[in-house]
């Protein structure tokens, strides 16, 4: 895993891959300058990631689920960008500032406007949580728990939105062979046992 010293760029599948912005800190509070540490992080990861590639359907079909998810969850008020990588390796990313990415590798594969919403909401559930101006994982431990809560949260959007939940267990599942061995096994057990307690984080 890439490490951090300010700002972690939270991923769909390893957890802590990191871009340092070399301004912002854990200071930052305001939607002003989460804003800014996004936008000076968005060049680097763009550029490890092979760059944006502008699909004008794919962002609109991005939006319009990233909206029907706003809609419905008061906690995730905000403006949202949704771009493609161009990366045929499956993963997706957020940024402060409602900076969501998704390669076109896990794109092509999601099968459903549920998985795909499945994704933005797990992304969401990264930004709500601040996870991005969180201190560096210490572990894959530490990296694994950030995962599990963003699926959590991400679940409770789905849900809030009438949006089918086990859409999550599916993509859990569909990038499973590039996770650390056992995260998706782990990943969908939690994602169930929250559900049946009923226990999912609120925001």
């Amino acid at each position: 895993m890439i490490r951090a010293s300010l700002l972690l760029a939270t991923v769909w599948v390893a957890g802590c891959h990191g871009v340092t912005t070399g301004l912002w800190g854990s200071g930052c509070s305001t939607a002003e300058a989460e804003a800014l540490a996004g936008a000076r992080a968005a060049w680097s990861l763009e550029l490890r990631h092979g760059g944006l590639y502008r699909d004008e359907d794919a962002e609109q079909r991005m939006a319009r689920i990233g909206e029907c998810l706003c809609r419905h969850c008061a906690c995730l008020a905000g403006r949202y960008q949704f771009r493609l990588l161009n990366s045929w390796r499956a993963n997706a990313f957020s940024l402060p500032g409602g900076r969501v990415y998704i390669t076109r590798g896990l794109y092509a594969r999601l099968e459903s406007d549920e998985q795909l919403a499945a994704v933005i909401a797990h992304e969401m559930g990264h930004l709500t949580a601040r996870d991005h101006f969180k201190p560096r994982c210490a572990d894959r431990g530490e990296a694994f728990e950030r995962e599990a809560c963003a699926d959590a949260r991400g679940v409770r959007y789905l849900e809030a939105s009438g949006i089918r939940t086990e859409a999550m267990v599916e993509v859990v599942r569909l990038v499973g062979s590039v996770q650390p061995a056992g995260w998706s096994d782990r990943r969908v057990r939690l994602i169930r046992r929250s559900g049946e307690a009923g226990d999912l984080p609120a925001s």
